[in-house]
């Protein structure tokens, strides 16, 4: 059968203890754009690298490169995906060791003097990659100050997108829908806490959570409107050709959740429920995905109960252990990752452990066959392509062999 075909039959309940794969097919199963650009030399595959995920340097995953290691999908993204910076053209540049890449036509850091390269985002300077770092940090929280809703703006990724770029995005669905036998995701994200978090600052941002609630809803409120509109937008041109929609709010630490559950009930909940709810209702055939890192057990019952339909969680945080996952949850939504530990990948010193380790997660998560393999998180800088290839590959060769 075709990745669609596999896809649609596991979310008809038909794969028994068959399960999908993904690499690549949503934005945190992917790798650093060091490490896909080593896997390419490995494979032999002279493929463009564009780097799509400026915050983290992801790449974007070639949908042959995809297909090799046996991804079922592929995922849509919008044109401005980090800093307002427009993707719909690109041009040539480097990694920071000299490897050649493509950015964003409007990538245009600044060096501070220092060695440090700096984004500027709406005139103030936002984000700083250190000297010799791989990722760019977050070093400006523009509504910090904020006490009164009248003083609230919107700042990217949640603006309203303009009719031209609701109109790429729908083709970049149509395109992959016509150019691959994928299952479509679409990288929307609609964050409300990591929004918020970058908007106000951490510490200003729980303080509004607890004590000035009113603004804070006023802020969801807003955000939620232009979501809402450029989420309609979207789907009214494409949706017919989208599997999966994908969302993401980290409202976990390694040790414990980030607000208590009754927060989460009160302030963050009903937005969410109102964007997944129009999903369902309109497009009954989307499923939700929804990443959510860190220590969420106690959460994830009433993530299901506001509609995720399929979730992808960190294993290594506290209380998140797989059997438990999948004993209490397995039932009730289809986990997506899950399948390689990248916080203690780095420990594992043979390939044996390695595959060892992998082997053992994909006998708990795919039992009953609600299941999509992947490793937690995208793969780091430092990732062997020789161990991403053993990985894939004795993923691929469990899945293939349950089918026949």
């Amino acid at each position: 059968m075709t990745s669609r075909e596999r896809v649609h039959a596991m979310f008809r309940g038909e794969l028994k203890d068959g399960f999908c794969m993904s690499i690549g097919g949503m934005a945190n199963d992917n790798m650093s754009a060091y490490a896909y650009a080593k896997l390419l030399r490995y494979l032999g595959m002279d493929r463009p690298l564009y780097i799509y995920d400026l915050l983290q340097n992801i790449a974007q995953l070639d949908p042959e490169v995809i297909g090799r290691l046996g991804g079922d999908f592929v995922h849509a993204q919008r044109p401005k995906y980090r800093f307002n910076q427009d993707q719909k053209l690109w041009k040539p540049g480097t990694l920071r060791d000299g490897t050649p890449c493509y950015y964003a036509s409007e990538y245009d850091p600044k060096d501070d003097g220092k060695g440090n390269l700096i984004i500027e985002m709406d005139g103030m300077p936002y984000a700083k990659m250190p000297k010799n770092g791989l990722y760019y940090d977050i070093i400006a929280s523009p509504l910090a100050d904020v006490e009164d809703p009248e003083e609230l703006r919107l700042f990217h990724p949640a603006v309203p997108m303009s009719d031209e770029d609701v109109s790429w995005t729908a083709g970049e669905i149509r395109r992959l829908f016509e150019t691959t036998d994928k299952a479509i995701v679409l990288n929307f994200a609609g964050q409300l806490v990591e929004q918020g978090q970058r908007d106000f600052g951490f510490e200003s941002f729980y303080y509004n959570l607890a004590a000035e609630q009113e603004l804070m809803h006023a802020y969801f409120r807003m955000i939620t409107d232009v979501y809402m509109s450029n989420l309609s937008r979207i789907l009214a041109l494409a949706g017919d050709m989208v599997d999966v929609v994908w969302f993401c709010d980290d409202m976990g630490t390694q040790k414990a959740l980030q607000f208590g559950i009754p927060m989460y009930i009160e302030m963050i909940r009903p937005y969410e429920k109102e964007m997944w709810d129009f999903v369902h209702a309109h497009y009954p055939h989307i499923k939700i995905l929804f990443h959510c890192c860190g220590a969420i057990f106690d959460l994830i019952p009433h993530l299901i109960g506001t509609g995720a339909d399929m979730l992808n969680v960190q294993i290594s945080a506290d209380g998140m252990d797989p059997q438990r996952l999948k004993d209490t949850y397995g039932k009730d939504v289809i986990f997506w990752g899950c399948g390689v530990d990248t916080q203690r990948l780095p420990q594992m010193k043979t390939k044996e452990e390695i595959l060892g380790h992998v082997r053992r997660l994909v006998d708990v998560f795919s039992k009953g066959g609600r299941y999509v393999f992947s490793q937690v998180h995208n793969f780091q800088a430092d990732t062997a392509p020789e161990t991403i290839c053993a990985i894939y590959d004795m993923v691929r060769e469990i899945r293939d062999a349950r089918e026949r």
